[in-house]
């Protein structure tokens, strides 16, 4: 390791406090290309693999794994406040387990097994957001600008109060509008909510439904850049996120259960219809 990069390690990771945090976004992110992995294997029926955990008809998906181990993790955190090397592992257990979680967040939300259809794509979203919010964190970037100031600064308190509460609400109208990225972002570095709020709503968003049924121009105009987007960084997107992932079956494709099954042997002569 070079001195420069050993330096910087030292004094903006390890002395600052944030090496559990970095530990943590190590887990997330290996561990979700390691089930991304794992699926995929199992999606193609790679026979050498493992495959699902099984008993019977009954498939353990693995957010029912990860659910405990990131209660245990915080458990353990909260309760004995470890110390090095401890708080690493716990901070490595729970980003691992987070990664497992929000990989069947879209399982959740659609109370469905929706992990390689289009809907599926929810939970490669969620933990990409995960991993943003780990990752400004190690960076040292606070939320909303939200800078530390003594107590006794009354005035300054006052407005730090004030320039987190107009960035949240930057933060808010890009969620609002369907600026998801845009928001998330912004929660960090302000001046991206400030152009997603500044900037027309996607037609399907709330902000959309509640100003622009009035204003057919407008929404016309919506439509025509959501038409623009979906065909250009919209595609990029989608393609990146299936080429990570894995890119979901087509409408009226396999069934949505596929990857709860491993490739069933040819048919010997004289089986089958």
């Amino acid at each position: 390791m070079p001195d420069s990069l050993s330096q910087f390690y030292r004094t903006e990771i390890v002395h600052t406090g944030r090496l559990p945090m970095l530990v943590l976004l190590a887990g997330i992110i290996v561990t979700f290309l390691f089930l991304r992995l794992n699926t995929r294997l199992i999606r193609k029926g790679v026979r050498w693999w493992p495959g699902n955990l099984e008993k019977g008809d009954a498939h353990l998906h693995h957010v029912a794994i990860g659910l405990p181990i990131m209660f245990i993790a915080g458990v353990l955190e909260f309760a004995f406040r470890p110390s090095f090397p401890w708080a690493e592992i716990v901070a490595l257990c729970f980003g691992g387990a987070t990664a497992v979680v929000f990989d069947e967040y879209a399982l959740l939300l659609h109370v469905r097994d929706v992990y390689w259809q289009k809907e599926g794509r929810h939970s490669v979203v969620a933990v990409f957001l995960a991993a943003t919010f780990a990752a400004f964190l190690v960076a040292g970037i606070v939320p909303l600008a939200a800078n530390d100031t003594s107590t006794g600064e009354a005035v300054s308190r006052w407005s730090i109060a004030l320039v987190v509460a107009v960035n949240f609400t930057f933060v808010l109208v890009s969620f609002l509008k369907g600026k998801i990225w845009m928001g998330w972002i912004g929660f960090f570095l302000p001046v991206v909510a400030w152009v997603g709020a500044a900037r027309l709503a996607r037609p399907s968003s709330p902000w959309a439904r509640w100003f622009y049924r009035r204003r057919p121009r407008r929404l016309l105009r919506a439509e025509r850049r959501e038409l623009g987007f979906a065909s250009g960084v919209g595609r990029w997107r989608l393609r990146l996120s299936d080429l990570v992932s894995g890119a979901p079956d087509p409408p009226h494709g396999r069934p949505a259960d596929v990857r709860m099954r491993r490739a069933a042997p040819p048919a010997a002569p004289g089986e089958g219809g």
